[in-house]
């Protein structure tokens, strides 16, 4: 099982700024896909911040023309409609993100992790919420706006696939603040060639499941 993290660095006061010629994705392709996600807010985010959060890992996603729907879990509802929805999980437009308060053993630094297969393959992310309040009190940065980068960030690793660290962007492996900036002013965005392949996954999904079944007779 391979599993990806996204670090935040503690260098709070140095700013790495990124290059305004870096070619992320910022315009909407024609046809529009959709990623169900359910979230698991096991750690007990304040609603609102939650709302927060999605709507601008939405926003991320909209830009690469991918549309998410979320379904908020409860851990009480087990046995009811809702409850099976959340449990649903198919590879790869139904995923799982489970928010907790911390880890029980990854470096400090790490926000969230991923958990892929040995084919590149997963539905599940865990996300470190008190990470993020430690963060939120570091930069004084909305703590919904990195909720939201962190948890399109590992939704990103679930579509993408292996090696999908980049040098830049959302898929950048280790931030630091000048990349935390950017993503408060709307800028940290996927690449064009990110969406394309998120989009071909998503699309390769839709067209298995859409496919008609074929039955085959052998002998009387």
């Amino acid at each position: 099982m391979q599993k990806k993290t996204l670090g935040i660095g503690i260098r709070l006061g140095m700013i790495l700024a990124l290059s305004a010629s870096e070619g992320w994705s910022r315009d909407t392709p024609r046809e529009t896909l959709t990623v169900t996600i359910s979230v698991f807010n096991e750690a007990n985010v304040p609603a609102g911040t939650l709302v927060q959060a999605e709507q601008t890992a939405s926003r991320i996603f909209q830009n690469s023309g991918i549309s998410v729907k979320w379904v908020n879990c409860s851990s009480h509802a087990v046995d009811s409609q809702d409850g099976m929805r959340c449990r649903r999980v198919v590879f790869p437009d139904h995923l799982q993100v489970h928010i907790l308060q911390r880890p029980i053993s990854l470096r400090e630094s790490a926000l969230g992790i991923s958990f892929l297969d040995a084919d590149g393959r997963g539905c599940y992310a865990d996300i470190f919420y008190g990470r993020v309040e430690k963060l939120y009190e570091g930069t004084q940065l909305s703590p919904a706006s990195i909720l939201g980068h962190v948890v399109a960030h590992e939704i990103g690793h679930l579509l993408l696939g292996t090696n999908s660290h980049s040098a830049g962007g959302i898929m950048r492996a280790l931030w630091q603040r000048g990349d935390l900036v950017r993503a408060g002013e709307g800028l940290v965005v996927f690449s064009g060639a990110e969406s394309q392949r998120m989009r071909e996954k998503l699309s390769s999904g839709l067209m298995l499941r859409e496919a008609p079944t074929v039955e085959a007779r052998i002998g009387d």
